[in-house]
């Protein structure tokens, strides 16, 4: 599916978590904005936001174990840019650029065209 950014998105987040199957984390709190992200710490110490849907919770309920390979990466944008959306997830987009670049852009910072 064609979108088109309709508000420009910068990332909080230079520096994003890169996650693999199988990889244990520790589970933090959930966000407010966006429902079902989790923030999540590896065992290395490095944190970010991951969906609750690629976590199997461990019994202790805060350890997770991940399901899929995942990774934070957003991608700035301005407005007009055209990209191809993949999936939604969350309110989330993961969406590819012309240039093969791929991430995530919030939801309603775009518009199907």
């Amino acid at each position: 599916m064609d979108v088109v950014v309709v508000k420009e998105h910068i990332s909080e987040y230079p520096n994003p978590i890169y996650l693999k199957q199988g990889d244990r984390v520790s589970l933090g709190e959930m966000d407010d904005e966006f429902p079902n992200w989790i923030f999540v710490t590896t065992e290395s110490g490095v944190q970010g936001w991951a969906p609750i849907q690629y976590i199997d919770k461990l019994a202790c309920g805060s350890i997770g174990i991940m399901l899929h390979d995942y990774d934070a990466v957003e991608l700035n944008t301005v407005v007009g840019e055209k990209l191809a959306a993949l999936f939604e997830l969350n309110s989330w987009y993961r969406v590819c650029r012309a240039t093969g670049e791929v991430g995530w852009v919030p939801v309603h910072t775009v518009k199907r065209t």
